[in-house]
C-alpha cells in the first residue's frame, strides 16, 4: 500500500483578526438592513385587492382612519391597536377621559390611546355588577324544561 500523506490536524490560518471583524461588521449590517426593509414593509398599510378585484375594505378603514387623525394631531396611528372603540377600549379596561371626543371614522367612533384612562378598580367592579343584573333577571324567567306537558 502506498503510504497517505499525514493531514494536519488544524489547516493554517489565512486571514487575519481585522479581515474577521470586517466579515461580521458587513453580515450585521446586511442583516440590519434586510430586517429594516421587511419591518418597513410590514408597517405599510396599503389596500390589498380582496376577490373579484374589490379593495380590501378593512384596509382602507385603516387608510381612512390614519387620514382622520392625523389630520387631527395625533402621533403614532395604528388603528385597531391603539385607536380602538368604546367597547374595545372597555373590553381592555379603558375608558376615555371626561371631555374627550371621538372622532368618526365612516361609521364609527374612534378614541386613540392618548384620550383613554385605565378604569379604576372600584369601576371595574361596578361594570362587573351591572352587567350581572342583566344576566340574573333573564335566569329568573327562564323555565326549566321538565318531563311534564307545558299546561297553557
Amino acid at each position: 500500500m502506498p503510504a497517505t500523506p499525514a493531514i494536519p490536524a488544524s489547516p493554517p490560518v489565512t486571514f487575519s483578526l481585522e479581515d474577521l471583524q470586517r466579515l461580521v461588521a458587513e453580515g450585521v449590517a446586511q442583516a440590519m438592513a434586510q430586517q429594516r426593509a421587511e419591518f418597513e414593509a410590514a408597517m405599510a398599510v396599503k389596500p390589498q385587492p380582496a376577490s373579484g378585484g374589490k379593495p380590501d375594505i378593512s384596509a382602507a378603514n385603516d387608510l381612512e382612519c390614519i387620514r382622520v387623525f392625523k389630520r387631527a394631531g395625533f402621533k403614532d396611528l395604528q388603528p385597531r391597536l391603539n385607536i380602538l372603540t368604546f367597547r374595545k377600549w372597555s373590553e381592555h379596561g379603558y375608558r376615555p377621559r371626561e371631555g374627550s371626543k371621538a372622532l368618526k371614522v365612516k361609521n364609527l367612533r374612534l378614541w386613540h390611546v392618548s384620550q383613554v384612562r385605565k378604569l379604576t378598580a372600584e369601576e371595574l367592579q361596578k361594570l362587573k355588577e351591572q352587567s350581572a343584573v342583566p344576566v340574573r333577571r333573564h335566569n329568573a324567567k327562564v323555565i326549566p324544561i321538565s318531563g311534564e306537558a307545558n299546561p297553557q
